[in-house]
């Protein structure tokens, strides 16, 4: 293809683009004003933090992959530490041939400076060359401590699509406790050799260990204007430090139509050649669309999933931010399957998913869902009957030039610790078509209306920011970012709010038993003393390449005590904990569920009368 006619496409695109952005609903655009609580701000602590320190790989403007970023506790010394991936360009567009990045492990020196020092070669974790792209932690031998799990997109040959790819197989590395870790892949059976995005965990099956579902994102090209779709892997837990894909034998929850042909062998599909198109639905009136079908079950290109219950029966559903297409959503069916409801629960929007997540913004007790798009991006209302509603860009008050063009992450947080759910939007570019973009921040202000608070914040600028974290890393009780950015440093934003907002919090840890040992995939929900409530599930694997603190945070507003929190734990039973002071973190052990209690109490009497019994026979042998 000439560089005319890609010239001339691009800037086609652009215009359409410009054109959808202009038929948008804006409410209040004109003059929009912030309504930020007066003195809380995000302060760019990236240097004194440590995290200026390192470089994941050669910054691009436009065309990396990586970096992706994740929050976990891996020394279980009670701080944050943090894994970061590599950035690199995998088509060598932009710097004219193909790079790779390399890894790191930061670890918290924890109070009182909360600074960050690469261990990574010292705990075995740091990979060199590397097209680590996500990561997320998560126990899954259930022995206290968190394992890494590394998802590695490969390369391509973008001369030879056909013949010339390449996938590197993930990475399970299992904690040995020591500050150090091993690699159990081969062992565990979840090298997954895709072109992989990032691992998602939950206990799907509630058997009490986690399971892991691994995304690939097959090979697209983005100047040549063609792509392969390429199949996902669900991995069953055994309980015994090994997995199995359980893809097919769920329901064949490949990410898409095509399914694989062997087990824990993604399967790529035909090359297609992208086109661009303009598609009318609620948000995104400009997408640029493959010709991947209308299926429910995906388009096959998996950038961002998770696990979470959407229809509140109290069993993990799955959602995958699928691109050139609609993003399925598979319903637990309770018995080790999963149903593919994507229409019936009203998300067949087509767009070009990229990230994801969950969270009650409208606090109406179920969970309204964000996706981030080339293009305007998707808020997705849960109806409460199992449907949702996509009010899309409708929900936003911004400056007329706060147009999104591409947009990577999603999460909601509580920045300003008022009680309802905030929207962040990590923003970049994908060629030089596309302007230099800005990350937003919206604050909920509690009318279901999301207000751009962020220059006032201090988070603008341009950049190009990959992934995205959120955590209170410094334990100071407000939810801090992390932003692995593509064409810069790796950046760490401190919050300041509960220092300066007269808001006040709680921090949900959980301990599981019988559940999963970090209560992965529980439902947390407080209640006041007026009945108002707020919920959040647990994750491990959320946003887009990475993964945030597992413990639940929440703003509590005003509120001083929480009557109630409730904990719906992945085995079924819901334990409860009155009377809980604000500000601090709630350590919650999982009790034993009713049943299993009964069930030990039945074992004992068995094993009791059946020692009588031999006690008994032996007796009338020694008196004959």
């Amino acid at each position: 293809m000439s560089t005319g006619c890609l010239r001339n496409q691009g800037i086609v695109l652009l215009l359409v683009l410009l054109l959808a952005a202009s038929l948008l609903p804006s409410p209040g655009q004109a003059g929009v004003s912030g309504r930020a609580y007066e003195g809380i701000e995000f302060t760019d602590v990236t240097n004194e933090s440590g995290f200026g320190a390192i470089s994941p790989g050669g910054t691009t403007e436009w065309a990396a992959y990586g970096p992706g970023v994740a929050w976990g506790d891996y020394d279980g010394d009670g701080d944050l530490d943090a894994y970061v991936t590599a950035r690199f360009d995998h088509l060598g567009f932009e710097l004219g041939n193909f790079t790779t990045g390399r890894t790191y492990l930061m670890q918290s020196s924890g109070a009182p400076n909360y600074t960050f020092t690469d261990v990574s070669d010292e705990a075995g974790v740091g990979l060199l060359n590397s097209t680590a792209i996500g990561a997320s932690w998560a126990d899954y031998d259930n022995d206290g401590d968190l394992d890494l799990y590394i998802s590695n997109y490969g390369w391509a040959d973008f001369l030879n699509l056909t013949t010339g790819t390449q996938g590197v197989p993930n990475i399970l590395f299992a904690n040995k406790g020591d500050g150090t870790f091993n690699d159990v892949t081969s062992y565990a059976g979840v090298g997954n050799p895709g072109h992989s995005t990032n691992g998602i965990w939950a206990d799907y099956d509630h058997d009490g260990d986690l399971d892991l579902y691994s995304m690939n994102a097959g090979i697209v090209d983005e100047r040549d204007f063609v792509l392969h779709t390429e199949t996902n892997i669900l991995y069953r837990n055994n309980g015994n430090g090994t997995f199995e894909d359980y893809t097919a034998e769920a329901g064949g929850i490949s990410g898409q139509d095509l399914q694989p042909e062997a087990d824990n062998t993604p399967k790529l599909g035909p090359m297609i050649s992208i086109h661009g198109s303009a598609p009318a639905n609620p948000s995104a009136q400009a997408i640029i669309q493959g010709e991947l079908g209308t299926s429910g079950a995906g388009s096959g290109i998996s950038w961002a999933g998770v696990w979470f219950d959407y229809n509140d029966d109290g069993w993990e559903d799955l959602f995958i931010a699928s691109d050139f297409g609609i993003s399925p959503l598979y319903q637990n069916d309770k018995d080790g399957t999963f149903t593919v409801v994507t229409y019936d629960a009203g998300l067949s929007d087509p767009g070009t998913g990229m990230g994801t997540h969950p969270a009650d913004y409208d606090n109406d007790g179920d969970f309204d869902l964000c996706q981030t798009n080339f293009g305007p991006n998707y808020l997705w209302q849960n109806q409460g009957d199992g449907t949702y509603v996509q009010m899309g860009d409708a929900l936003l008050e911004r400056e007329p030039e706060k147009i999104p063009i591409v947009n990577w992450d999603c999460h909601w947080l509580d920045y300003d610790l008022d009680g309802d759910w905030d929207l962040w939007y990590g923003a970049g570019r994908i060629n030089t078509y596309v302007w230099v973009q800005n990350n937003s921040l919206y604050q909920n202000i509690g009318d279901g209306v999301l207000v751009d608070v962020t220059d006032q914040l201090g988070l603008g600028g341009h950049t190009k920011t990959m992934g995205a974290a959120m955590a209170d890393y410094d334990n100071d009780g407000d939810i801090d970012i992390l932003l692995g950015d593509a064409d810069g440093p790796i950046r760490l934003f401190e919050n300041n709010a509960a220092q300066v907002s007269g808001n006040h919090w709680l921090k949900v840890s959980l301990n599981g038993s019988a559940s999963n040992i970090h209560g992965i995939g529980a439902l947390v929900t407080l209640e006041f003393e007026d009945g108002r409530t707020i919920q959040q599930q647990s994750y491990a694997g959320d946003g887009f390449l990475g993964s945030s603190d597992p413990a639940v945070h929440f703003g509590l507003g005003q509120e001083t005590s929480v009557a109630e929190v409730r904990v719906l734990w992945s085995t079924g039973h819901t334990q409860i904990v009155e009377d809980v002071t604000a500000d601090q973190t709630l350590v919650v052990d999982e009790e034993m569920p009713p049943a299993l209690q009964a069930s030990q109490v039945q074992n004992i009497i068995l094993g009791l009368l059946g020692l009588m019994a031999v006690a008994l026979l032996y007796r009338n042998m020694q008196s004959s």
